[in-house]
């Protein structure tokens, strides 16, 4: 019966998987990159450092040229290009491990605010959001969609679906959001790091 539970329901198997996760806490690895499009030039970082000091105040930052720089604020590592030609703003976050359970701490505290932040106060006009999460382990969304399959005789594995404009792809070790919204990526990135998807 329990094995029939298991393999038929999905909400069944999500339940154990996000208690499994919260007890076993695996680490993951984050890979961001946000566009800011608008008009932008050198003056533009003084607005970010104002931000990022207002926000974290422990900020230490290297300028690697005119145009980019290196931030650390905390626990995160930015680094910021000014592309002036197409008129954009490049933040990566680079290699970020993250434990399960601190994931979400982490998009409510510390970078959903400084995104939010740091777009009202660029000015943008449009902005996009790449976001990679790497389990080091287990993917649970790969667990999810090929648990009546054996796991070890899939060489490779790849989900992609829309959610209105946005895009969320899975793979056999990662799952990528792309939105252009910052509330989406807020929304998302709960969802898929807590294992609570719609």
């Amino acid at each position: 019966m329990l094995q029939l539970t298991w393999n038929q329901s999905e909400f069944f198997y999500m339940y154990i998987k996000k208690i499994w996760f919260m007890i076993k806490n695996p680490d993951c690895v984050w890979n961001m990159h946000v566009e800011f499009n608008g008009g932008f030039d050198e003056n533009t970082f003084t607005k970010i450092d104002e931000v990022f000091n207002d926000q974290i105040g422990d900020m230490k930052q290297i300028k690697l040229s005119n145009q980019r720089k290196l931030y650390r604020l905390g626990t995160l590592n930015f680094e910021i290009n000014i592309d002036e030609s197409n008129n954009k703003i490049i933040l990566s976050l680079n290699d970020l491990e993250v434990s399960f359970r601190r994931s979400r701490k982490i998009i409510d505290q510390e970078l959903g605010c400084l995104l939010e932040t740091l777009s009202k106060t660029l000015k943008d006009d449009r902005s996009e959001y790449f976001f990679n999460i790497n389990f080091k382990d287990f993917n649970p969304y790969f667990g999810f969609f090929i648990r009546r399959l054996n796991a070890k005789e899939i060489n490779t594995f790849n989900v992609k679906f829309n959610v209105q404009n946005d895009r969320v792809t899975i793979n056999k070790k990662s799952i990528q959001v792309y939105t252009t919204s910052l509330q989406k990526l807020n929304s998302f990135s709960k969802e898929y790091l807590t294992l609570s998807p719609r």
